[in-house]
């Protein structure tokens, strides 16, 4: 039977980024069809490929809490190093949007006028979404970072207590029982706040996860059958209410990051560079499904012959977008970030 290993040797994790980000992927090349090559490929259960943001936000809530539940208090350190992870990056992607913007005009989504820029260069929440549109979800990481780092100022014996505070006032918030109004009480209040805690608790019991491993492939297998019922019987709309979309989604994301963990297979290295460039693609992948989506529409046919083109093609550039990037850019701003932060925050964790 598999055994627990240290964080550094969890390759796990870098399975479960590139499925994570192949799900969101996938989604997209899915929504791209309809729009572009006109044909319906996978039907309403296309969409459950958006669950893959759900994954993410269990990887964060493990890995976070893996790194620093021993933490013996705040550091300036754990901030520095979430902000570097998200935002150099985030910021050339959204600088790339303004450029579609300006030379494709009106034609996306919004006009170039009703852009939110505070929420774009920010990512605070303001109830309008950044002009990168993949960016709210980093709103959600943002948050996270926030309430961990403040329950760092806890002693350990009440970090799990507030945990456990959070999970119950979301709950409540999901019931109606509280009814948040503003753009901050709702992120404070999130249903996507319990699949961060799903996190957590996986990875308080990290190494008792090798005994449950088929629990929870039972779990996945519901979870990912919950989710692709839901998709094919509502399509799109039923991911409209986030609240709503967190709870379906739950099962699946979780199921599936404690089935890698419990499991512990052995999967080929290009799963695992997948991974590595998971934030790159994650970014960019709209960028080039969006661009080739317009080219093959002027160059063929709407139907299936166009759409499964979309599919090879745009799955291919989103890779090989995301390897470029990861290499000649995230690499070196990561790397610049972190010697900027050795300087200005004494080191804890890397």
């Amino acid at each position: 039977m598999p055994t627990a290993r240290p964080h550094a040797e969890i390759v796990e994790l870098q399975y479960l980024r590139a499925l994570a980000v192949l799900m969101v992927v996938v989604g997209h090349l899915h929504q791209a069809g309809g729009r572009f090559t006109g044909a319906d490929l996978l039907g309403g259960a296309g969409y459950v490929g958006f669950g893959g943001v759900d994954v993410f936000f269990v990887i964060s809530g493990f890995i976070i809490h893996t790194l620093y539940r021993s933490a013996s208090g705040p550091s300036l350190g754990f901030a520095l190093k979430r902000l570097n992870r998200i935002f150099p990056l985030y910021w050339i992607f959204t600088g790339l949007a303004v450029l579609g913007y300006l030379v494709m005009g009106d034609s996306l989504t919004r006009a170039f006028g009703e852009l939110d820029w505070v929420s774009s260069l920010t990512l605070l929440p303001t109830g309008q979404p950044p002009l990168l549109l993949v960016g709210w979800t980093l709103t959600h990481e943002l948050y996270f970072y926030l309430v961990y780092g403040l329950a760092l100022f806890l002693p350990r014996r009440w970090r799990l207590v507030a945990a456990g505070s959070l999970a119950g006032l979301t709950g409540l918030a999901m019931a109606d029982i509280i009814q948040p109004d503003t753009p901050w009480e709702r992120l404070a209040l999130s249903g996507f706040n319990l699949q961060f805690l799903a996190g957590i608790v996986l990875a308080e019991w990290r190494q008792h996860l090798p005994a449950t491993r088929w629990l929870a492939g039972a779990t996945a297998l519901a979870g990912v059958a919950l989710g692709i019922g839901w998709t094919a019987s509502f399509g799109l709309d039923g991911l409209a209410d986030s609240d709503r979309r967190a709870l379906i989604f739950l099962p699946m994301a979780v199921g599936l990051v404690w089935t890698i963990l419990a499991w512990q297979p052995r999967w080929p290295h290009l799963v695992t560079a997948i991974g590595d460039w998971s934030y790159a693609i994650y970014l960019g992948h709209l960028l080039a499904i969006s661009v080739l989506g317009r080219v093959l529409a002027m160059l063929l046919p709407q139907g299936l012959p166009a759409t499964l083109l979309l599919f090879g093609l745009g799955l291919a550039a989103s890779l090989i977008l995301g390897a470029l990037v990861h290499r000649f850019l995230e690499q070196p701003l990561l790397a610049t970030g972190k010697a900027w932060i050795r300087r200005v925050a004494a080191p804890d964790r890397p």
